[in-house]
């Protein structure tokens, strides 16, 4: 007979967070039917941010140091972020022409949303 060690570090209605010989995982159970439901959900596709840049937090807009149509380098700062009362400069992440600003000094910004737009 073969004993298997687990132990289950939380739960979270169907989600568990189990360790095995200190390994964690985190693992869904499933009805029968949810399983089946799904297997016909789509698939999240992931978004190209290699061409955006992107706010890694929600915040407000303290400044924003470029315009359509200006080349920068990777490394320059092109937003600042406040969050927290914390600012967060967002460099450029490679070089390249701005092909869209989508925020302005000011705006307040949710996490993800992209803020510059680069050719």
């Amino acid at each position: 007979m073969a004993w298997l060690l687990l132990m289950v570090l939380k739960r979270d209605g169907q989600k568990y967070q189990l360790r095995h010989y200190g390994t964690k995982f985190e693992v869904t159970v499933l009805s029968k039917e949810q399983n089946e439901f799904m297997k016909l959900m789509p698939v999240k596709s992931k978004r190209d941010d290699s061409k955006a840049i992107v706010s890694p937090m929600a915040g407000t807009v303290i400044s924003v140091s470029c315009k359509p149509g200006d080349e920068v380098s990777e490394g320059n700062e092109m937003i600042i972020l406040e969050a927290m009362k914390m600012q967060n400069v967002l460099p450029a992440p490679k070089n390249a022409k701005i092909k869209a600003v989508n925020c302005k000094a000011g705006d307040t910004v949710l996490e993800d949303e992209v803020l510059v737009e680069l050719e």
